[in-house]
């Protein structure tokens, strides 16, 4: 069986994973230069900076037992943190007993671990498909057409699967029209003391979260840097802003930081990402995976299965499993 998936984050090449052990011939096509969608990573000169999810856990028993195997295999550490939050402005311990994961040396190593010997296609953005009775054909956007593919199983995000299956399909009618909330990503290296113990604050309602990635385990900064910290901003903060918005993110972070820290912080160098599609909404809809099998076609991903990285592989392994049993 000819399969075509689109997507080479977690769940797409959780999928295509699978579907080759199964014997089937699998290609995917990926509009980015690289594997890993949310789990993606920034190289800079100051330091490697995971810009999407920062660390994930494992709470399902089967996704348990593949965090063993990627322990076993050096592709996943532990992160042995106590948190802290914000509360009324200020910084407050905030221990818990969650085991948290980072991939290792970069979150993005999950996905490599899972894509051996799977075609992908990089820099490959499918802008439309269509079914024929020589089955799925795909049309990229600088014209490149793929055809007969017996099934076509889409991995991106809710709002990117609807604009391309609505003309085909009717497997998204369930899905809300807005998933996704935004993310501003800040990656700020820093100089200035800050107490050891603080390697991950929840935030408030401008930084949700923030990492110091340089005391995640075997991380590699610059001489001349103190800290390497990645600043996930709000939704809400990040949606008022918008994508073109003329405020310097990387400053609004330090600000932040050194308010919450109350201390004297220098920026030494800065970097930043807006994600789109980060964060799902507060809505109802915790389905593994969508289906038309007449039309031999799946959608999944996170967002199915609420958002986390733990979700991503759930919803690979449950399409792909109930399909092929």
């Amino acid at each position: 069986m000819k399969v075509a998936l689109i997507g080479a984050g977690l769940s797409g090449i959780k999928a295509a994973s699978l579907l080759a052990e199964l014997g089937h011939e699998v290609t995917v096509f990926e509009k980015s230069r690289g594997l890993g969608g949310r789990l993606a990573n920034r190289r800079e000169a100051w330091g490697k900076l995971d810009i999407g999810a920062q660390y994930f856990t494992a709470r399902d028993p089967g996704f348990q037992k593949q965090v063993e195997l990627w322990l076993q295999a050096s592709a996943v550490q532990v992160w042995d943190f106590s948190p802290y939050c914000v509360e009324q402005g200020t910084l407050t311990p905030s221990p818990d007993e969650t085991v948290r994961y980072i991939g290792s040396p970069l979150m993005n190593q999950l996905v490599y671990c899972l894509s051996s010997n799977i075609a992908i296609n990089f820099q490959c953005h499918i802008s439309k498909v269509e079914k024929s009775r020589e089955g799925w054909r795909l049309l990229s956007a600088d014209g490149a057409l793929f055809s007969s593919f017996d099934w076509l199983i889409v991995s991106s995000p809710a709002e990117q699967s609807r604009t391309l299956l609505d003309s085909c399909s009717d497997v998204m009618a369930l899905v809300p029209e807005a998933v996704h909330q935004p993310c501003w990503a800040a990656g700020l290296a820093t100089r200035g003391k800050i107490p050891a113990d603080v390697q991950g604050i929840f935030g408030d309602e401008t930084v949700r979260w923030a990492s110091r990635l340089s005391s995640r385990p075997g991380f590699r900064k610059a001489p001349d840097v103190d800290d390497v910290w990645m600043l996930h901003f709000s939704p809400e903060w990040s949606e008022q802003q918008g994508k073109e918005t003329a405020v310097d993110i990387g400053q609004t972070g330090l600000n932040w930081l050194q308010t919450i820290m109350a201390t004297g912080l220098e920026k030494t160098a800065q970097y930043r990402h807006y994600w789109r599609y980060a964060n799902i909404k507060p809505v109802t809809f915790d389905q593994p995976y969508l289906l038309d099998e007449r039309q031999r076609l799946a959608v999944i991903g996170a967002w199915c299965a609420g958002g986390r990285v733990e979700g991503a592989w759930l919803s690979a392994q449950k399409c792909i499993q109930d399909l092929s049993g």
